[in-house]
């Protein structure tokens, strides 16, 4: 008599059911998996690209060159490699800190260092987008530089308006002295107010209007006369009498 076989292929029903992502993961072929990891991660770096976060970026990227790698076929990577988004993570730290020195130097009043800054922030801000291939710079360093740039012409008119009214007030000219005095207060008044525009935590707000032009110096006031300090003779006084 044969043997009963009738029921080796009945799935006993006390057995746990096969769990389907089990059978997936058991048949997906590798290469496939690897591409898909590839292309997930540099999803990502392209996301951090976009947010403007270079750091991450090079951090997504570096992971999908070496998911390549590891799958032999480097020919789906796109984009800025991670050297360039390191590079950019570096240019983009590198604006934040020179953004944060001018308003420190524009606090203090040194209104030609804090230009300064502005301008090195706008060139490591434009360096990084560069190198990483995004639109993070937005444009405030270059209305920081403006701002400090005209602040420091102020600083500087006012400087000298306060010199010409002490060597009017020496030569006895009260009026004259009193009048560049009001000049140099009201100068110095606009260079602070630009000066703190201009600072990082305040860029953008307001530009200075219709003037793009960066000033060179400060104009030259006339020289007040020179101070008659000759003391009268008897003849004079006498004659005067």
């Amino acid at each position: 008599m044969p043997n009963d076989s009738s029921d080796q292929f009945i799935v006993d029903p006390t057995a746990d059911a096969a769990d389907p992502a089990d059978v997936f993961d058991a048949t997906l072929d590798p290469a496939t998996d690897a591409d898909a990891n590839v292309t997930d991660l540099q999803d990502q770096a392209q996301q951090a690209v976009a947010d403007g976060d270079y750091a991450t970026a090079a951090d997504y990227q570096g992971q999908a060159e070496t998911a390549a790698a590891a799958a032999g076929d480097t020919g789906d990577l796109t984009g800025p490699d991670s050297g360039d988004l390191e590079t950019a993570a570096t240019d983009q730290q590198t604006a934040a800190t020179d953004q944060a020195q001018e308003a420190t130097d524009a606090a203090s009043g040194d209104y030609a260092a804090a230009t300064d800054d502005a301008s090195a922030a706008s060139a490591a801000a434009s360096g990084a987008d560069a190198s990483g291939g995004g639109l993070t710079n937005d444009g405030s360093a270059d209305t920081e530089q403006l701002d400090e740039s005209w602040a420091n012409w102020d600083q500087e008119t006012a400087d000298q308006d306060a010199t010409t009214a002490q060597s009017y007030a020496d030569a006895g000219f009260t009026d004259d002295a009193q009048m560049y005095a009001g000049d140099a207060a009201g100068e110095a008044q606009t260079a602070g107010d630009l000066g703190a525009e201009g600072t990082y935590d305040t860029a953008g707000a307001e530009a200075v209007p219709d003037d793009t032009a960066v000033p060179d110096e400060a104009p030259v006031e006339d020289a007040a006369p020179a101070v008659d300090d000759s003391v009268p003779s008897d003849d004079d006084t006498s004659s005067a009498s």
